[in-house]
């Protein structure tokens, strides 16, 4: 259900005020149909949402096609050219090198990159932001960046959102529970509609398959993986306000990007960004310590 302004409107309605794509329509009937009241404050917040969203399945599709592979963090490489790996296994930018052009490189020479599928989804989100803002303008925002698991800069904007009802170009999580495989003890997927979704490492599955190749990758014998209820989307009002001009006056550096130094490395492999979360809160505390190679980070 889609309400623009306090208003709650038909599908009607929607057609004869919302400019979108072929694509974006179909969007457009996923969030009408949703139980879910998605709000709006005006139509061209909803274009730009959806533009959005249409970004996201876009860079997923491409980067399924880019035929980087799956790599758990000992493994992890990336072209050196533009990016330097880190002893945990994350991807870090090199100085002197646009943004934009490291993050294209990914997709332009994907044979040169391997990493697991938490950093997947970041790095498609972190595409769809350049398609959508522009590379000037991604490039002012995201100068630092850092592909370690579900770490992003906070302009991503990322959220959890409790629901079983995805949007095209929501992201899932399949859960393995009884996996023998840690890199198998589940995946993280971009809904692409039609029931389809793209998994790194996996590739682009209806709901059934992805579920049927959980249980047979991570030798699951006893209990079948299943979609979490908690899917990630990223702050659309937020991106809307970046494309628009927020400066670097308006957010605070501290907040803005991500300082290598500061993170916590957790070494574990394929999980959800609910998890995530989670793992970064207790070693933010002091409640659990992670050993990575020996040694304590």
């Amino acid at each position: 259900m889609i309400n623009v302004s306090g208003r709650t409107l038909q599908w009607d309605e929607l057609i004869d005020e919302v400019s979108v794509s072929s694509k974006g329509i179909k969007i457009l009937e996923e969030l009408n149909k949703s139980s879910k009241v998605y709000r709006f404050l005006s139509f061209k917040e909803l274009e730009n949402t959806i533009l959005i969203r249409e970004h996201i399945m876009e860079a997923a599709k491409k980067l399924n096609k880019s035929n980087v592979t799956f790599a758990v963090f000992e493994e992890t490489r990336a072209d050196d050219r533009y990016w330097a790996v880190t002893e945990q296994g994350g991807i870090r930018l090199k100085e002197g090198v646009k943004p934009s052009v490291a993050i294209s490189d990914i997709y332009k020479n994907g044979s040169e990159y391997a990493f697991e599928c938490a950093t997947a989804m970041i790095i498609v989100y972190y595409y769809a932001a350049l398609q959508y803002l522009g590379a000037e303008s991604f490039n002012n925002y995201f100068t630092r960046l850092y592909l370690y698991s579900w770490e992003a800069d906070s302009d991503l904007g990322l959220k959890i959102v409790t629901t079983t009802d995805p949007i095209p170009g929501d992201v899932v999580y399949f859960d393995n529970p009884d996996n023998l495989e840690p890199q198998w003890q589940g995946e993280n997927a971009v809904y692409l509609g039609d029931n389809l979704y793209y998994g790194h490492g996996i590739g682009i599955l209806n709901e059934k398959e992805m579920i049927e190749q959980l249980n047979t990758l991570g030798r699951s014998n006893e209990v079948d993986a299943y979609m979490l209820d908690k899917i990630v989307r990223p702050s659309f009002d937020h991106w809307i306000g970046l494309k628009q001009g927020y400066t670097r006056s308006d957010r605070t550096t501290s907040n803005r990007i991500i300082v290598y130094e500061n993170i916590n490395h957790h070494n574990q492999v394929s999980i959800s960004y609910y998890y995530h979360c989670s793992l970064v809160n207790m070693l933010n505390t002091g409640t659990i310590t992670i050993t990575i190679n020996g040694t304590l980070d």
